[in-house]
């Protein structure tokens, strides 16, 4: 979601937007930790009831905003990538509690850069872009992320801003543009696919989405995770070697859960945002039936424990007004496991929303 700079043609705040959603999608698994279910039965047959919205549409089929073209758009990623993101604004535009959502952000127009990038270039994500397919590396990779993104834009201004400071080369006979990344050695590349659709890179694997009529580029694995969520307008997948290390979490005071984590090897989020909630769900792929039930288990523990916190009063005074948001967090959040996987199911509320984060007075 680093890609946009003043001198770069991509808004970072939209590459900012999908790392912070990536790593949330990440830290829902850790989630794990400080979350229990509360009537089980009863509240997964809540969550799995269908939104006003998509009521009539068949739970094995994708909904509108997963159409074959937004399909088309996640399989043209590179197949070697470590994480895949997926993000249907067109879809959430439409959503009032992705709009509320919205307006907790930091409000762009406030943002002197950002208003000069929308002014020279005539594009604003919030308003132009409307599908996003990203490709994640691991930083130290030559290439550490790929976007290929679908809106309306303007190749000519964009362009024109551009070549300010950067340049533009061709290969496989496409127009190519280059432009240093600010305080980085990387180059970030970028290209028009078609009038409605850019590709950018931080790195040379922009090349490996040019030149090649093969439009469904993914291996069979990633490919199959993505096709269970594929009907969410928000999704991504992971796959790891070594979960603590990837989140940097020092686990050496719980060797037990540790090795829990590092049995998990791919991780599943989706979202579906409706009129009053955001349905979350996760699944966490372990080595083994045993990991599952082990993690699973052990996971709930750990909740008990959270929930057992919370209710001290010191506790609430430390963690401050939002404390009724984080324990209704926890209270709504459902955990199971199935075979070698390890779910999560969470419904985010507006009541939750709005303790979490109290409008305050100017």
């Amino acid at each position: 979601m680093q890609i946009y700079t003043r001198k770069v043609v991509w808004d970072n705040r939209l590459k900012r937007a999908l790392t912070i959603f990536f790593v949330a999608c990440i830290a829902a698994l850790v989630a794990f930790v400080a979350i229990h279910h509360h009537e089980v039965v009863k509240q997964r047959q809540a969550f799995d009831a269908p939104s006003p919205e998509t009521s009539n549409v068949p739970a094995s089929e994708p909904s509108a905003s997963s159409s074959a073209p937004a399909l088309d758009l996640v399989h043209q990623l590179p197949a070697s990538a470590s994480g895949v993101i997926f993000l249907d604004l067109a879809a959430l535009r439409s959503s009032s509690f992705a709009n509320e959502l919205s307006t907790l952000a930091p409000n762009s127009a406030k943002d002197p850069a950002y208003t000069e990038f929308v002014r020279d270039t005539g594009f604003d994500y919030s308003r132009d872009l409307d599908r996003a397919a990203v490709a994640l590396w691991p930083q130290t990779s030559p290439t550490s992320v790929l976007a290929l993104a679908q809106g309306r834009f303007d190749e000519a201004k964009i362009e024109h801003y551009a070549l300010r400071d950067g340049r533009l080369v061709k290969s496989h006979g496409q127009k190519i543009y280059e432009v240093r990344e600010q305080g980085s050695s990387r180059l970030v590349r970028f290209t028009f696919l078609a009038p409605d659709e850019i590709a950018l890179a931080d790195g040379p694997a922009l090349s490996q989405v040019l030149g090649s009529p093969n439009p469904h580029r993914l291996d069979p694995q990633m490919s199959a995770r993505i096709a269970r969520i594929s009907g969410a307008p928000i999704y991504g997948v992971m796959r790891t070697e070594d979960l603590p290390k990837d989140l940097n979490i020092d686990l050496s005071h719980s060797t037990q859960l540790a090795r829990l984590l590092r049995s998990i090897h791919a991780i599943s989020i989706s979202g579906r945002p409706s009129s009053n909630d955001l349905k979350l769900f996760a699944s966490a792929e372990c080595d083994s039936t045993l990991d599952a039930i082990q993690l699973s288990t052990a996971l709930q523990g750990l909740i008990w424990m959270g929930r057992a916190a919370l209710a001290d009063p010191k506790a609430q005074q430390q963690i401050g007004p939002q404390w009724p948001a984080l324990d209704a967090l926890l209270k709504a959040a459902d955990i199971s496991h199935d075979d070698h996987l390890v779910d999560l199911r969470l419904q985010v509320t507006s009541q939750m929303l709005h303790a979490a984060f109290p409008v305050r007075s100017p």
